[in-house]
């Protein structure tokens, strides 16, 4: 059971089923039994386009078009008005590169975003987040191999996003277990594990040794 308006964090060793699991709430695909509710509604029985509305999915896939920036953002929300998208663009941190680019809002980022760095491909995800403004954030955490200063802004931008949002996230920093609400522990497949960091700490054995190994020394 996830609580709204909370952060649930997900965390286990690769191949253990966080990413399935998170997959499976805007139906990306659809699970093979078992049942998902949001407010005590199946999700099978929504309507597909009325799901995702209310969902925003912030991951290292962006798919970005070869078009401008504006329009890369403006595809979260088609009626946008050009102050929300600047507005996304700001609470976000895209403003200090989008105002280095050479035709700034205008300039044509290539397939995929390939003129972009990755820092700045995953704040234009977080852009379309703010934009959409849904009430349920679906987040796997940028990988560490961005520096610091784009990490620090990027976790910057997250924790305004997620403020008093429904948030699911595949944990991969120390900082977002401990401000997680919520921790599920996953092991092949399985949800092994459930509490906050300090329950976790004393009664899981398999949490400590994952949090020991992978999280610690990160």
């Amino acid at each position: 059971e996830i609580v709204g308006g909370n952060m649930t964090a997900l965390v286990g060793h690769s191949g253990s089923g966080k990413s399935t699991l998170l997959n499976l709430i805007p139906r990306i695909y659809d699970s093979s039994s078992g049942e998902i509710l949001i407010d005590s509604q199946k999700i099978k029985n929504l309507n597909l386009s009325s799901l995702r509305k209310e969902i925003s999915i912030v991951d290292q896939n962006i798919t970005l078009f070869d078009d401008t920036v504006y329009n890369n953002i403006k595809y979260a929300k088609e009626n946008a008005s050009k102050e929300e998208i600047y507005k996304a663009a700001e609470l976000s941190m895209c403003l200090d590169f989008i105002n280095n680019l050479e035709n700034k809002f205008e300039t044509l980022i290539g397939e995929n975003g390939v003129r972009l760095s990755g820092g700045e491909r995953q704040r234009l995800s977080i852009a379309r987040a703010f934009l959409k403004n849904s009430k349920i954030i679906l987040l796997d955490e940028p990988t560490s191999s961005l520096d610091s200063s784009t990490e620090e802004k990027i976790e910057k931008a997250l924790k305004i996003l997620t403020k008093d949002k429904t948030t699911i996230v595949i944990a991969h920093r120390i900082s977002t277990i401990l401000n997680s609400n919520k921790i599920f522990v996953m092991d092949r497949g399985e949800v092994i594990d459930h509490g906050n960091h300090d329950q976790l700490i004393k009664n899981s054995e398999i949490y400590k040794n994952f949090y020991n190994r992978q999280i610690k020394n990160n």
